[in-house]
């Protein structure tokens, strides 16, 4: 979330990390108080509003044997799309940005599981082994940071971000490639 200029007196009470610090994890009613707080100071002491949320390229592309995931992903896509809409008329802007794959410790921490590998003749450890190789060679989180931030302080953004060349790259063939087309493609790089 960002909010420039902000009061001087300091945000609203209550919220996690107080006026223009990050929110880490972001409910429903967290949601609606911090919106109903920027509408409150459309016009007077901030100048530009924006709502960032963080989904994944995957929310645009759906990945094989990440099926909650990319559907959780595509939601939040959604989601931004309808909310920029909703909240449009009082000043505030929302952006969903969607990273690549980013070196974290993510891929370390993953619980994998081979019930069912058997079943696929080993398409899920090979796809989750191509998906951990890009992961590790992905993106460095400073630079996923840093481009969040510049997000964050734009005058104008789009409802949906894609980070890095690649990324972007994917997001736009996701829209130009008919969905059968596309399925197809995913499959042969992440369903092989």
């Amino acid at each position: 979330m960002s909010n420039r200029p902000m009061p001087m007196h300091g945000g609203p009470k209550g919220m996690p990390g107080g006026a223009g610090m990050p929110v880490r994890k972001l409910d429903k009613r967290t949601l609606k108080r911090l919106l109903s707080y920027m509408k409150n100071y459309k016009g007077t002491l901030v100048l530009v509003t924006v709502c960032i949320l963080l989904s994944s390229v995957a929310g645009a592309i759906s990945i094989p044997f990440q099926t909650y995931y990319s559907a959780s992903k595509a939601a939040i896509n959604s989601y931004t799309m309808a909310l920029a809409n909703e909240v449009k008329p009082f000043g505030i802007q929302v952006c969903c940005v969607q990273p690549g794959d980013i070196r974290t410790g993510f891929t370390a921490a993953r619980q994998k599981s081979q019930l069912g590998d058997d079943v696929y003749g080993g398409r899920i450890s090979r796809s989750v082994a191509g998906m951990e190789h890009d992961e590790q060679t992905g993106m460095a989180p400073e630079t996923a940071g840093a481009y969040i931030a510049s997000v964050a302080t734009r005058r104008s953004v789009k409802p949906l971000r894609s980070i890095g060349l690649q990324d972007k790259f994917f997001c736009v063939l996701a829209k130009l490639l008919p969905v059968r087309t596309l399925n197809w493609l995913v499959g042969k790089i992440y369903a092989k």
